[in-house]
Parts: structure tokens; sequence; C-alpha cells
């Protein structure tokens, strides 16, 4: 995996945010609605927990009846953040070591995305290509690995092509719309 690419150049940057209050079964509701992995935990802006697939599949064999649990009933205290600007790696090395899934990109303090496992598999398996189409590799151009992918600043996806369009980097798709 390159050390060029960020966790900025590929995490989500909307998130799942709820409160302790919210009630676990619209929270799951929600995180299916929006295809997330987790939602973060905030006690006003400040990020206090998170919500997991895991921490809801406790209730299962817990006591505590889901239709009226709460996320304070299940979250797991604590966020692991990193930020934005680190690299793909050193937050995939954070991963490990925390025993983690994803984690809270921030910048400024301020929670900004999130960057998950997956986002660190699929980064590091994309191959770019050179200009006549063809996959690059360390041995033809070393300089050019990920120079132009990202995640697109119109539509949040990842793609190898971004170009600057009025300011900002955006996919082929977007260009065209």
């Amino acid at each position: 995996m390159s050390s060029a690419v960020t966790v900025r150049d590929v995490m989500t940057r909307q998130f799942v945010g709820v409160s302790e209050s919210d009630g676990v079964v619209e929270t799951v509701e929600l995180l299916l609605a929006e295809g997330a992995e987790c939602a973060i935990v905030l006690r006003g802006r400040e990020p206090v927990g998170t919500l997991s697939e895991r921490d809801v599949l406790s209730l299962v064999t817990g006591d505590t009846d889901p239709a009226s649990a709460t996320v304070s009933d299940v979250m797991s205290d604590g966020v692991i953040d990193v930020p934005s600007g680190e690299s793909l790696a050193a937050a995939a090395g954070t991963m490990g070591r925390e025993g983690v899934r994803w984690l809270l990109a921030i910048e400024d303090e301020e929670p900004v995305g999130v960057v998950t496992a997956h986002d660190v598999v699929v980064a590091s398996t994309m191959v770019p290509e050179d200009d006549a189409g063809t996959p690059a590799t360390a041995a033809t151009d070393p300089a050019a690995e990920y120079d132009t992918q990202g995640i697109c600043e119109a539509c949040g996806a990842l793609a190898r092509e971004l170009a600057n369009a009025n300011g900002r980097l955006v996919c082929p798709n977007c260009r065209e719309a």
C-alpha cells in the first residue's frame, strides 16, 4: 500500500451520528438505510462512543428487550480517532493494534468521516493505470501510484480519475453531469 494514500483519500465523509438516548431499533434501521457498519455516539458534538453491529448483536444474548433498549445500553465507550491526513498504512496499523474495524477521521479536533477496514482493503487492491490505459506497476512508474485516486468531492465515491472542476476534485461521472 502506498504511503502517499491518506485516510482523507478513502474515508467516507458522511457518517451516522446518534445520541445515547436514541432507541437501538431505530438506530439499526438508520444504519441499514445508510448502508453503514457503525454509528458514532455523540454527546452534543463530542464523540463519546460507538454502536456497531456487534454491539447490537449482544442484545440477542442479553436480558434487555431490544424494543426498549437505548444506544447507551449497548454502545461501546470511547472512540478511536485518526487524523485525516494520516497515511492509510498507519491507519491500518492502528486498526490492527486496537482490534477495531474502523476509525473516526478528525481534522482540527472535529469528526470529518469514517475509514473502515473495507476502505483499506479496497484502496490496497486498486492498481492505477498508465496513460495507455494498462495497469501500472511499481517497476513501470512508482511515482504515478495513486496520483489521481481519491474521493470525489461531488458524489463521495472512490475514483481513480479525479480532475479539478470549479475548484473541486470530481470523478468522470460528476464531470459529465
